[in-house]
């Protein structure tokens, strides 16, 4: 329409997904999502539930599904929810909301993939990834989880998106294309199948 052609989905930056599937240590298999809106925490329940099955959230498209989640199972959490926002500012306006749930999962050792959104634009944090970067560097360090990124926006967001997505790679993140091809890349990681990176969707 715009006489652009359309993008490769499925493309990533970052460790290739041969790359984080080798540096996945034993008893790793478990993935974590940690959304700071609901609509990309939905598409990865729905997408995740697809391939791996049970996905606990406190948004649950399964009302079974829901919190709190026992030991060994696959979570994916909206932090836009009241429960993590009360008290304190919305995680797409203070992306250190997020940085302690990271490094709660991070160091649970069952888990092998942390899935996150960063959301640009008017009225997000100035420098989303400028918080975060080092944080993934720190919970992947010595075998910690793959975390995967997926960056919403535009390089005329006064964040600019190739400016955050390189801050992310820099710090060892696989940044994918789409929203739901990061969860196509986490299940791929945790189950070691490479085959789901292009499941269509």
């Amino acid at each position: 329409v715009l006489g652009m052609a359309a993008p490769d989905s499925t493309l990533t930056m970052g460790p290739s997904v041969t790359e984080a599937r080798r540096r996945r240590t034993p008893g790793r298999a478990l993935i974590r999502g940690l959304f700071s809106g609901g609509t990309l925490c939905y598409e990865s329940l729905v997408l995740l539930g697809r391939t791996i099955g049970e996905v606990r959230s406190n948004t649950p498209i399964n009302p079974a599904w829901g919190l709190p989640a026992p030991s060994g199972s696959h979570q994916c959490l909206d932090l836009g929810e009241e429960e993590y926002t009360r008290g304190r500012p919305h995680p797409m306006i203070d992306p250190e909301a997020r940085v302690e749930l990271l490094r709660e999962h991070g160091a649970d050792p069952e888990v092998a993939v942390i899935i996150l959104d960063v959301v640009l634009g008017y009225g997000a944090h100035p420098d989303p990834a400028g918080i975060l970067a080092p944080e993934c560097e720190s919970v992947m360090a010595e075998g910690g989880p793959q975390i995967i990124a997926y960056v919403l926006g535009t390089d005329q967001d006064p964040q600019r998106y190739s400016v955050q997505r390189k801050r992310l790679v820099e710090a060892g993140c696989i940044v994918t294309e789409t929203a739901a091809r990061s969860s196509l890349v986490a299940a791929a990681i945790a189950t070691d199948n490479p085959g789901l990176v292009n499941m269509p969707l």
